[in-house]
């Protein structure tokens, strides 16, 4: 199916790696010019190489996306590069490891700050690009702890749900210049990160990696972890044309997944 990508221009952040180098590379492959932007220069230039082997410019943008300035950096650097902006997508951030009793105001600070703070910003500097499009798009990634009780996931279950929210007020906000913006909630994926939060589960548990990986599978129907490709196919058709009537809408892709760890 042709998505009516070719020749548009994305922005996905957080894009050097796991879902959201999945993501560009989906777009990349229906024709898509993608810019990528994090913090590490190596990894982002070695995966906007392997982007451009589709056939479509790619640009590698190294910034902070923890400040507003970093925030404005990468729009302002890829729109440039690019030459426009037809679709963001908004995917830096992560858990960060800790305890509500023990996180620091200056650790909730760093929390706010990448994973709710930067899609804030890079959307506020997007927009008017945006609205210059024919076909505008947004896509937040969130997380499904946004909805679900995840025991002590503090980290991301506050700004998952602010992203949700987030997603239908700038939805509410641009739909009268046909800008769509959405948000995807992948379940546990099996990219890079997830060894170390495997380990430390593993840890806190007193239990083997593999046992946590199972258990962390078994919440799903289909009793396996999500690949970062999966989430980058899903992803592509909520920024396609051929999305044209999805909007403000939250889509959940978590294998079947409605069980809460420890208490179902």
């Amino acid at each position: 199916m042709d998505l009516g990508l070719k020749n548009k221009n994305a922005l996905v952040t957080g894009g050097s790696q796991g879902i959201g180098l999945a993501i560009a590379k989906a777009l990349a492959e229906e024709g898509c010019n993608v810019a990528i932007g994090a913090r590490g220069r190596e990894r982002l230039e070695q995966a906007a190489a392997d982007l451009r082997q589709f056939g479509v410019k790619a640009v590698a943008i190294s910034t902070d996306f923890m400040t507003e300035a970093g925030c404005r950096n990468f729009v302002d650097s890829a729109v440039a590069a690019l030459g426009g902006c037809d679709i963001l997508v908004n995917n830096v951030g992560g858990a960060v490891p800790g305890a509500f009793a023990t996180f620091s105001a200056e650790k909730w600070q760093e929390i706010v700050d990448i994973n709710l703070m930067s899609y804030v910003y890079t959307t506020k500097f997007a927009v008017p690009h945006l609205k210059k499009s024919k076909a505008g798009r947004i896509l937040n990634i969130s997380g499904m702890s946004g909805r679900l009780v995840s025991p002590g996931a503090y980290s991301t279950t506050l700004t998952n749900a602010a992203i949700v929210g987030f997603t239908k007020l700038t939805a509410n906000d641009l739909a009268p210049f046909n800008v769509l913006v959405n948000s995807l909630s992948p379940g546990t994926t099996n990219t890079e990160s997830s060894g170390p939060r495997a380990e430390r589960m593993a840890t806190l548990r007193g239990t083997t990696v593999e046992q946590v990986r199972k258990s962390i599978a078994a919440m799903s129907l289909l009793n396996r972890l999500a690949e970062p490709e999966e989430m980058g196919w899903i992803a592509a058709f909520l920024v396609s044309e051929k999305n044209s009537y999805m909007t403000g809408t939250t889509v959940e892709s978590g294998g079947g997944r409605d069980k809460v760890p420890g208490l179902s």
